[in-house]
């Protein structure tokens, strides 16, 4: 065993590489970087324009997206849509995650059901979220619940399969030790190891699900539902790009909010965690 690992043979901070340790996450060093990443990022935007990288018309120009995005604010379009898009993505996300961790969980930890489903889950894995979508739209019309649902099934598989592994990737000596103090039955167990040794691999699956929500939601409002997704499409039938990358910002800054505020939850919930 190597000076670099504790008697557990994990690794020890002072292990991780030069360039990880270095500074924290709003360090003066890391936001020059990133600002100076934004700025390469936008120069290329203008690079695009001006020497015709991409057919004419159809990239706005990023110093004029403010404007564009003030007149969509002002126009009463912006708010009601986040507002409906917001209404399907926690619903979406709310069941997908619950399912997901719940199934995942009995999955992990019960034999007979986890060879019951294990053959369908790969049959049902590979199919897309969006090819749903005609099942929804049957089911549930054009609505918000068969969002919703699209949004679920996208949700689902990332926490199922993260809860499953996290589940599976428990020391089975933690048992043991939890048998050696009289928690021999499931739910003891589930109570006493399950439950606190997946946290951190299943709340990382949540926080994943959270990107996948929006994602899975734009595409199913290209369909009608109303929402950033249909004024995005809208917007584009009339050429009008600037309103669309100014949704798709408006999408990246709801996601970062609901990520912050994520971590933040993650944080209190681990606060055991060294």
């Amino acid at each position: 065993m190597s000076a670099a690992t504790g008697s557990t043979g994990t690794a020890s901070p002072a292990a991780a590489p030069a360039w990880h340790r270095r500074g924290s996450r709003f360090s003066p060093a890391r936001m020059v970087y990133g600002a100076a990443g934004i700025a390469l990022f936008v120069a290329l935007w203008k690079a695009a324009i001006a020497w015709n990288w991409v057919p004419p018309n159809t990239l706005p120009d990023p110093f004029l997206l403010p404007a564009s995005a003030l007149q969509e604010w002002t126009s009463g379009r912006m708010l009601p849509a986040i507002a409906s898009s917001l209404l399907h993505y926690f619903w979406g996300l709310g069941m997908g995650t619950a399912c997901g961790v719940a199934i995942g969980l009995a999955a992990a930890t019960v034999r007979r059901f986890d060879m019951l489903q294990a053959y369908l889950a790969r049959i049902l894995r590979p199919i897309p979220p969006l090819a749903w979508v005609v099942f929804a739209i049957a089911w549930f019309k054009v609505s918000h619940a068969g969002a919703a649902f699209v949004i679920a099934i996208g949700v689902f598989w990332i926490n199922y399969f993260a809860t499953y592994s996290a589940v599976r990737n428990i020391d089975p000596r933690f048992y043991e030790l939890a048998r050696a103090f009289g928690h021999g039955r499931y739910a003891a167990q589930m109570l006493s190891v399950t439950l606190p040794a997946m946290a951190p691999g299943a709340l990382a699956g949540m926080r994943a699900g959270l990107g996948q929500a929006w994602m899975t939601l734009i595409a199913a409002e290209l369909l009608g539902v109303p929402g950033m997704g249909q004024e995005m499409n809208a917007a584009a039938g009339v050429g009008a790009y600037d309103a669309v990358v100014v949704y798709m910002l408006a999408i990246s800054l709801l996601y970062s909010v609901t990520d912050v505020i994520y971590m933040l939850l993650e944080k209190k919930v681990l606060r055991w965690r060294p």
